[in-house]
């Protein structure tokens, strides 16, 4: 194996929540990256962990992987908060900016004889 030093210049706020270990934390944030793009398999990530097995691995992966922070409400820049249609009233939905509005081409498709009536077209029955 062989060894690479480098210095790496870090704020405050990220070596203290590296914790006890920097440099295996640092560690696994790489091979995280790597597995994730496809450049290292997690069988050989695994390997490099000291992991008994690839079922050991995998948890490892599955539960580094899938770590997202919560939403704080508060914050209007979070853009990742997920929204179920089924959860908001009528009004809410009407509200909504976010529908797809389709309207009809000028010219080609979803003028012809076809495109309006594709089932019955598909069914002989034009």
């Amino acid at each position: 194996m062989k060894v690479m030093d480098m210095k790496l210049t870090l704020p405050d706020e990220i070596i203290e929540a590296l914790g006890p270990n920097p440099e295996r934390e640092a560690l696994e944030g790489v091979l995280l990256l790597l597995v994730g793009e496809g450049r290292l398999s997690l069988e050989r990530a695994g390997v490099v962990l000291g992991f008994e097995d690839s079922k050991e691995a995998e948890r490892w992966y599955v539960e580094r992987a899938r770590a997202r922070p919560e939403p704080v409400a508060e914050d209007p820049a979070w853009l990742g908060e997920i929204v179920h249609f089924e959860d908001l009233t009528q009004e809410e939905l009407d509200r909504m900016d976010r529908y797809l509005k389709i309207r009809p081409a000028q010219k080609g498709s979803g003028l012809s004889e076809v495109s309006i009536n594709h089932d019955k077209y598909l069914y002989g029955d034009a």
